[in-house]
């Protein structure tokens, strides 16, 4: 994967993996990633999508990845820290502009995965400028809802400081996270702004109004199938639901991958 950096609305510039086909590109996929992962965890799926013509575009997400330009110790500070949601939604902006550049004409696909489906869901809800969307497992609300209390109290905190983070404590052998890029650290603002967001999109769901592909795997134990089956509901006929009644979080690294990227190449090559 071709790594480049493309500065964002307030100048941190974002580290981006840039793959192109063999061939000229049917489209794009832009890719957001999920809580604790990084670019790098995504190789196996750009390059199915590119050996299937198309081009992937994939950043860092703010607080997230490899942060190479950082000392160990520098990064574990900011680990899961970033100076609030709006920030990842302006990201998703510069990239999709940026796509423009690269690829100026073609249709672009927003796939978001599990904290990626919760920033891309809640993007589209404002914006129409994708001709598609993938949200795979969207953290809407958590499979094992914490104390009540532990929301207004993390947006307390969070408004405080960016800065108080927490271990997430994930089981995370549902997936491709065997490194240490991976973590399992978020700030107590983020944490705040994900469940009011996922809260927002499962109400406002019927805003999306573009083809989009909605993946359900019924055994998460990460985030709830429920609230992904709630929002399906609250949507209209755009969005199309599909369970995967063996599946776990992490669709597109589960022993059912194989399925699952064909069902969604399946609906990126399909003319609505």
């Amino acid at each position: 994967m071709k790594i480049e950096l493309v500065k964002a609305h307030d100048g941190v510039n974002l580290r981006v993996a840039h793959i192109k086909p063999s061939t000229k590109p049917l489209g794009v996929i832009q890719i957001v990633h999920g809580f604790g992962e990084g670019l790098v965890h995504y190789e196996e799926v750009v390059t199915f999508f590119s050996n299937n013509g198309y081009a992937c575009v994939i950043h860092d997400q703010r607080g997230f990845g490899e942060m190479p330009n950082l000392s160990p110790k520098q990064r574990e500070k900011v680990r899961g820290v970033v100076p609030g949601y709006n920030y990842l939604l302006e990201d998703i902006k510069t990239l999709r502009e940026q796509i423009n550049l690269w690829y100026p004409g073609l249709p672009i696909i927003l796939f978001g995965h599990s904290m990626g489906g919760n920033i891309a869901a809640n993007y589209l809800l404002n914006n129409n400028e994708y001709e598609k969307a993938i949200l795979e497992a969207p953290w809407l609300r958590l499979y094992k809802p914490l104390p009540k209390i532990a929301t207004p109290l993390a947006r307390l905190l969070g408004k405080i400081s960016k800065n108080i983070t927490v271990s997430a404590n994930l089981n995370v052998d549902d997936g491709p996270h065997t490194d240490d890029v991976f973590h399992d650290r978020m700030s107590l603002r983020l944490y705040a702004a994900v469940v009011r967001a996922g809260e927002y999109a499962i109400k406002n769901a019927a805003n999306i109004s573009i083809p989009t592909l909605l993946l359900c795997p019924d055994m998460d134990k990460l985030v709830c199938p429920k609230a992904i089956r709630e929002f399906a509901a609250n949507a209209n006929k755009n969005v199309v639901l599909v369970d995967y009644p063996e599946g776990n979080h992490c669709l597109h690294a589960d022993v059912i991958k194989e399925k699952v990227l064909a069902d969604m190449l399946d609906f990126c090559n399909r003319r609505n």
